[in-house]
């Protein structure tokens, strides 16, 4: 289901949109899944300002709990695919995490690159980004397409209130929200 196409795609742009690769049973296991994470966090949950209009929570590592996660990581088709859209061999899962961002929520998910947050480096990295709800393109995840071949990486941020991490040693990042017009952004209705 990932063609020559998408591959080329993902190569240039460093993000490519494959639809309906999960089947229905996934999305609605997913679901379930996620429901159970927020109802039983784990120790890196992060729940928004409850203060402000709509809802964030966020959590990571759930494979190492929950079930439906464990059954994405070893059985769902998420490594065929990564491989595939890699040209790759070989795939190592390391992380998992999900955010969860009810209509109406005002805090912004800061422009970032993955990478730095990780532990890991090289070319051949991907995240997978699984859409659970029906999201429009002007609410949905933006992307500076080809970014990945910058050639550098940046500072990341702390998401809760924007600040730089410190002592990385890497530049800031640019200010895309300042200057949109100079970046070609993409996004997708999911």
């Amino acid at each position: 289901e990932v063609t020559a196409d998408d591959v080329a795609t993902y190569e240039r742009d460093g993000v490519v949109l494959l639809s309906g690769v999960f089947g229905a049973d996934w999305l609605d296991l997913l679901r379930a899944g996620v429901d159970r994470c927020m109802s039983t966090p784990g120790p890196h949950a992060v729940l928004g300002d409850r203060s402000q209009p709509g809802f964030f929570f966020g959590d990571q590592d759930m494979w190492l709990r929950l079930p439906a996660f464990r059954r994405l990581v070893h059985e769902s088709p998420a490594a065929l695919i990564a491989a595939r859209i890699m040209r790759a061999s070989w795939i190592n899962f390391f992380f998992d995490q999900v955010i969860v961002k009810e209509p109406g929520t005002e805090q912004r998910t800061p422009w970032h690159q993955d990478q730095p947050y990780w532990a890991v480096s090289g070319h051949q990295v991907c995240a997978i980004w699984l859409a659970l709800d029906d999201v429009a393109r002007e609410n949905c995840v933006e992307f500076v397409l080809g970014s990945h071949r910058w050639g550098t990486e940046f500072n990341p941020q702390h998401f809760a209130d924007g600040s730089a991490y410190a002592g990385t040693g890497l530049p800031p990042l640019p200010d895309i929200e300042a200057q949109r017009e100079q970046y070609p952004i993409g996004s997708f209705s999911v």
